[in-house]
């Protein structure tokens, strides 16, 4: 009962910011995608820079995470090997250990970076636009 209780508000918990996370970053990309979103470019490229930065830092924290797979001094007995099983299951299992959570949260990282980048896009964009009208009135 307590393992379920530390899996509810750990991994699940992590899981569930994640897709939060991901809606966020999906009306992000809608925004612009409907031209409603643009930034200036200095800001947008230091909103890039700050998120790519962290998915470094989350890269590490990956990295550490996959080492726990691999969990030794616990013994050669079954008992020992079983919570050997468990540290690697909950490092890693393919969608929901922690090194799997950690890429996925490394990856809507550098998205989010990438969006910024879009919006610098539209708003250049948007200003070139507005810089060849007036050119066009001026004539």
């Amino acid at each position: 009962m307590a393992e379920q209780n530390a899996d509810a508000s750990g991994f699940v918990g992590a899981g569930a910011a994640l897709q939060s996370i991901r809606d966020e970053n999906s009306w992000i990309q809608q925004q612009i995608s409907g031209g409603g979103l643009s930034m200036e470019p200095q800001a947008a490229d230091h909103a890039a820079e700050v998120y790519r930065r962290e998915a470094d830092v989350v890269e590490e924290l990956i990295l550490s995470a996959t080492r726990l797979q691999q969990v030794p001094g616990l013994g050669a007995y079954r008992s020992g090997q079983q919570l050997a099983a468990k540290f690697g299951q909950k490092a890693s299992n393919g969608s929901t250990g922690a090194a799997d959570l950690l890429r996925q949260f490394r990856d809507e990282l550098r998205r989010k970076a990438n969006l910024f980048e879009q919006a610098k896009k539209n708003y250049q964009a948007t200003d070139e636009q507005a810089a060849d009208d007036l050119r066009r009135g001026s004539q």
